[in-house]
């Protein structure tokens, strides 16, 4: 898998998943993508990125962590669920675990929606130069 690939599905991934859910978004991605240690040659790239929007309803959350869950096990992804709740916010973090480092977690709580995560860690043809 090349960078421009790695690329495309990290952030093709943060695409649908956002389209589960209504609201304006903030999109925080990254897309110059930065180093990471590629099967231990130190010579690997790496790309992340974030997007936020508003707090949803108690029941909204529920669905859209019901869909993402959904999505990502559709994709043979491991997924992890931990209740982060505090006293002032009731959260769920529910994280993707796919290939090469790839993780995209989705944040629901009363404070806001969070999805963030970082993609594949690819040889990074530049270095090789």
């Amino acid at each position: 898998m090349t960078p421009e690939d790695a690329s495309k599905e990290f952030f093709g991934l943060l695409d649908e998943i956002q389209a589960l859910a209504p609201g304006e978004w903030v999109n925080e991605d990254v897309p110059a993508g930065g180093y990471c240690n590629f099967q231990d040659t130190g010579s690997g790239k790496q790309f992340a990125g974030g997007r936020t929007t508003g707090p949803f309803s108690s029941a909204e959350r529920e669905t859209l962590r019901q869909k993402v869950s959904a999505f990502y096990e559709s994709r043979g992804y491991k997924v992890q669920t931990l209740d982060k709740s505090t006293t002032t916010n009731n959260l769920l973090i529910t994280t993707a675990f796919g290939p090469d480092g790839l993780s995209v977690a989705l944040y629901t709580g009363d404070l806001g929606t969070i999805i963030d995560g970082s993609s594949r860690c690819v040889p990074d043809p530049e270095v090789a130069k």
